[in-house]
């Protein structure tokens, strides 16, 4: 049984984790591609945010994705950086040097450069994440702000509390790459956001729950793939000891897929038992909260522990699915259901599972406790701060767009047009004249030529 249950590396019946060896220079190449490909999930994430919307706000979505991407970049090169991995004299609070780019190292004992790369594009996870969130409702100018001051202040402080060894971790909080800090506190602050901007106008009109129809749940499963792929990079180059450490890095990678595959499959077959139904969306955000509980502890569990979060975290994501609408909260891109659920359970689970801590080892309860009052800090802060930086833009009129953008569609109204643009609604109106379509009504013509583009 104990075999079941510890980790086994072939060398020694000590868990691999503790006898992790320091980075070596070549440990810093993998964290750097690492950093790269994290970067290219914001594709996936463009993909499902674009997909989880209507056809005439898609386009504004992935702008709202790329916005917080490079503002968050630049903002983590000013000050989110040293506010997370910076010297807190101490503190263990927030950080206060290496501010933009200040005193950075590139030693045998850490690479600021490297590590910089990684960490920003974790940060911007999280504020792709809040892009779905903001999706079809809030102003291009609020959501700029916001990004900065989340992924800058709000995050930043997280990041140093748990993943920089603050006081949080002191305290006896287990996170390993961002369950709680990265995707329940973003799932925290997407529910603030999306009750604050209230639902798109008519979603629940007179009681009744309309169905938006999603743009393209193609885009969906395009886009989660993407993030399944890059998730692999994220917490693998969490484990920077990838060259002295070949056991931690295939575990992590092991339970990565194996949790998010057991998310998607069980929230497919969930779905289909409660409607009747094959749901791409479905079969697609499962897999998303299979990765997001099970980086709560990747590399300090058995496969079969993530298949175990995996089923958990589908079942969690089914209920709140279906609770949300009926609690007439709009979340198009269902950001609560998939990250502020799925993060809470990969952390609870966490104190339960952990080889070295959890309850189902014999450590006792002790962890769990650590576990819970950790979220409930994580949740305290982002709730506290996000209340005051939305209530101040609705006091300055910059949160939510106005009514007649809303009615036409961002897109129209703001960014020069659809998203898609076909060549016969503009090059070839001219020509119509000319034909013996010219003297057909438009309402004959269909939908071929769009009045939007006259």
């Amino acid at each position: 049984m104990s075999s079941l249950l510890r980790h086994n590396d072939g060398t020694s019946a000590t868990p691999a984790i503790a006898n992790i060896p320091a980075p070596q220079p070549e440990d810093y190449d993998w964290v750097l591609v690492s950093g790269f490909i994290v970067i290219l999930t914001q594709v996936g994430f463009a993909f499902i945010g674009a997909g989880s919307v209507r056809y005439k706000n898609s386009q504004s979505v992935v702008i709202k994705v790329f916005l917080g991407l490079f503002l968050t970049v630049l903002i983590w090169w000013l000050f989110g950086y040293g506010f997370s991995f910076g010297n807190d004299f101490q503190t263990k609070f927030m950080g206060g040097t290496k501010l933009a780019g200040a005193k950075w190292e590139a030693t045998a004992f850490g690479n600021d450069y490297t590590n910089f790369v990684f960490r920003a594009s974790g940060a911007a996870v999280g504020t792709a994440i809040l892009a779905g969130a903001a999706a079809e409702r809030m102003t291009f100018l609020g959501w700029s702000i916001f990004s900065v001051l989340y992924s800058g202040f709000i995050y930043a402080g997280l990041t140093h509390w748990t993943l920089a060894a603050g006081w949080l971790s002191t305290l006896g909080f287990k996170d390993f790459s961002g369950a709680g800090v990265v995707f329940f506190a973003a799932g925290v602050a997407g529910l603030i956001l999306t009750v604050l901007l209230k639902p798109r106008k008519a979603r629940f009109d007179n009681g009744a729950t309309l169905d938006f129809n999603r743009h393209s749940p193609l885009y969906i499963g395009f886009g989660s793939l993407l993030v399944l792929a890059g998730w692999l990079f994220y917490n693998g180059g969490v484990v920077s000891q990838g060259a002295k450490s070949q056991y931690i890095q295939g575990l992590v990678a092991v339970n990565t897929l194996i949790a998010g595959a057991t998310g998607g499959f069980f929230s497919f077959v969930i779905r289909h038992f409660q409607y009747g139904t094959s749901n791409l969306a479905a079969l697609s955000r499962g897999v998303i909260c299979g990765l997001v509980a099970v980086s709560a502890a990747a590399d300090d569990m058995k496969p079969w522990t993530a298949f175990l979060y995996g089923v958990i975290a589908a079942l969690i994501y089914s209920f709140l699915a279906k609770v949300m609408p009926a609690a007439h909260i709009d979340d198009p891109a269902e950001v609560v259901s998939v990250y502020l659920g799925s993060g809470f359970v990969g952390i609870v689970l966490s104190a339960l599972f952990d080889t070295k801590a959890g309850a189902f080892y014999g450590f006792g309860s002790k962890l769990l406790g650590h576990q819970l009052l950790g979220l409930l800090i994580i949740f305290a802060w982002v709730t506290f701060f996000t209340l005051i930086i939305l209530l101040a833009f609705k006091g300055f009129g910059i949160l939510r767009i106005d009514a007649e953008t809303e009615n036409v569609g961002i897109d129209k109204a703001q960014c020069l047009g659809e998203a898609i643009v076909f060549a016969n609604q503009v090059d070839e109106m001219p020509l119509i004249q000319q034909t013996e379509l010219g003297n057909l009504r438009s309402s004959q013509l269909g939908s071929g030529l769009r009045s939007a583009f006259k």
